[in-house]
């Protein structure tokens, strides 16, 4: 009788049922998957089902997943680990995700990306930044411009 009852209570203890009363969570559809190993190699995978971004990922890959409590972290995929200040992150939609990916439930039509990085690499190829370049760097050239000819004027006037 004790174990069943503490059977109860761990279950519903779980923080796994993130989505309120329900046992269960409804399987995504046509889910898109893309590993970028960071080497120039990138598979894709379409119209995929699952519920988590790890389902979803382990169904077609050889995932390696290091559990810290309820938290999966993916250590290796398709044989490729996080060393040192590499490992594996992930991207649902074009945003980073900041939750394990046991625990990040998908909608129907997501694209997950996975991408073998540094935690300080976010995402280097973002067109958002290119327009912020352009602007910071122009207005040092147009500054720089501005201070000689001031700079040029003061000098020839003093002649």
């Amino acid at each position: 009788m004790l174990v069943l009852i503490l059977v109860v209570v761990m279950s519903l203890s779980n923080p796994s049922h993130v989505q309120g009363s329900s046992d269960f969570i409804l399987a995504a559809e046509r889910i898109t998957l893309t590993i970028d190993f960071g080497n120039g190699t990138i598979r894709e995978y379409n119209d995929l089902s699952g519920s988590t971004v790890l389902e979803v990922t382990s169904s077609v890959l050889n995932v390696d997943v290091q559990w810290f409590g309820t938290l999966a972290y993916i250590r290796e995929i398709e044989g490729l680990v996080g060393e040192g200040e590499y490992g594996w992150q992930f991207w649902v939609n074009g945003e980073f995700a900041s939750v394990a990916a046991n625990q990040y439930i998908l909608d129907d039509n997501d694209i997950v990306s996975w991408v073998y990085s540094t935690p300080t690499q976010q995402r280097q190829d973002d067109p958002s930044l290119v327009p912020g370049i352009l602007l910071v760097s122009a207005a040092g050239f147009g500054f720089i411009a501005i201070v000689y000819m001031q700079t040029s004027r003061r000098i020839h006037s003093n002649e």
